[in-house]
């Protein structure tokens, strides 16, 4: 069977699961990446080729640096008229590079990861316009769902006909599946496929802890992975290890880079327990959390939050907010602590509970590696293909 799968970004996460997707499908099965990759963000350009035994096709060169966050922000007509500026700005060649290539290809099945930008929406239509069946995945989180007025309409319309005439709704987990029931998907269109990390490398690292940043020895360390945006909140996280005591013996790592870096380090300040590891290489992050004992995440609108199967993998206890999409499926009272808000007295309430509890906290620890097991690559690429296996025979 001949499939066309079509993401954004050759990003190192979805990697691997492309990789088992070749290997245990048997189907003639092309990758279309929208674009080749993200020089800012320290993606090997050949990592694409050397780890997925597929066709590997790319409709444009290298991306510009990212800029601000997702913008979620503006009314209808500015909406629209930034999705034409899209369509322009990728010159049409986008559009016609995947026109072209559906023309020669002809595949008989198609897998579409999101369904707002130019690629997506032209590969829908397509699917749409000749009948084509096509199974759409995105990350999509119930709690951030936060569209109104003329947009909120225009999703509604959209997503609708998109749940109506597709032959499978992948949901990556239950705030996911959530989502998209709210926009009329049915329960027998929809398929769980875990979303997943290669956890095996992060779990290779070994048990022991990493080597402390100088001043964090003898200490219950917390990490922040991810981008210093204003939504991921690490502006809570260092008021929270302010507000610890001297004699609690915890430190801070933060991980990642941003526009937020500069702000963060000035409210830091003179804190020697609070450490900037700066932007780390996907190939270093099992060494950075190796280093620590906790992740934390209290971000804002978080659709999932990879970070979260990373650190299990990686054997670390997690505080998560309710509202993020990981933290809906991967984290209990077993293997961490839920944040019910965006308090930095929850926060520093949450942290001296682990402090003081080092029995508690290494049984977290260990129920992670043990959580996390089932959500595998493998377990992905299996449930994707039992998804359009089934899907293409209805």
């Amino acid at each position: 069977m001949r499939v066309l799968l079509l993401n954004n970004l050759p990003a190192p996460y979805f990697l691997p699961v492309f990789r088992h997707l070749a290997i245990m499908s048997g189907w003639e099965l092309l990758i279309c990446f929208a674009t080749r990759w993200r020089p800012d963000l320290g993606w090997s350009e050949g990592s694409v080729e050397a780890t997925i035994p597929a066709r590997t096709v790319y409709l444009e060169g290298p991306e510009a640096p990212a800029g601000k966050d997702r913008d979620e922000s503006g009314n209808a007509a500015s909406q629209f008229r930034r999705l034409l500026a899209g369509w322009h700005k990728a010159g049409w060649n986008k559009i016609g590079a995947l026109l072209g290539l559906l023309w020669r290809e002809r595949p008989e099945y198609l897998v579409c990861y999101g369904y707002t930008q130019t690629p997506q929406l032209t590969l829908l239509l397509w699917a749409l316009l000749f009948g084509v069946p096509f199974a759409l995945i995105g990350d999509a989180n119930i709690h951030c769902d936060h569209a109104r007025g003329m947009r909120r309409v225009l999703k509604l319309l959209w997503l609708r006909l998109l749940t109506a005439k597709a032959a499978a709704i992948l949901t990556i987990g239950t705030a996911n599946r959530q989502f998209w029931k709210k926009y009329g998907a049915s329960n027998e269109r929809m398929f769980h496929v875990p979303f997943a990390v290669d956890n095996q490398k992060f779990s290779d690292v070994g048990a022991e802890k990493g080597a402390a940043p100088s001043g964090l020895k003898g200490r219950v360390r917390f990490i922040s992975v991810g981008r210093l945006i204003e939504r991921k909140n690490v502006g809570l996280l260092i008021e929270a290890m302010q507000q610890l005591g001297p004699t609690e013996a915890a430190g801070l790592m933060i991980a990642g880079d941003g526009e937020q870096r500069a702000q963060l380090v000035a409210a830091a300040g003179e804190d020697q327990r609070i450490v900037f590891l700066g932007n780390v290489r996907p190939d270093d992050l099992p060494q950075c959390y190796n280093m620590a004992d906790v992740m934390i995440l209290a971000a804002r609108d978080e659709p999932w939050g990879l970070v979260t199967n990373e650190a299990m993998a990686s054997g670390l206890a997690v505080i998560a907010h309710a509202e993020c999409g990981s933290a809906v499926d991967l984290v209990s009272s077993e293997n961490g602590i839920i944040l019910q808000s965006f308090a930095v007295a929850e926060i520093v309430a949450a942290m001296r509970r682990l402090i003081g509890n080092p029995t508690e906290l290494e049984e977290m620890k260990r129920n992670s590696r043990k959580k996390i097991v089932a959500w595998s690559v493998e377990a992905a690429a299996t449930s994707l293909i039992a998804a359009v296996e089934q899907t293409i025979r209805r």
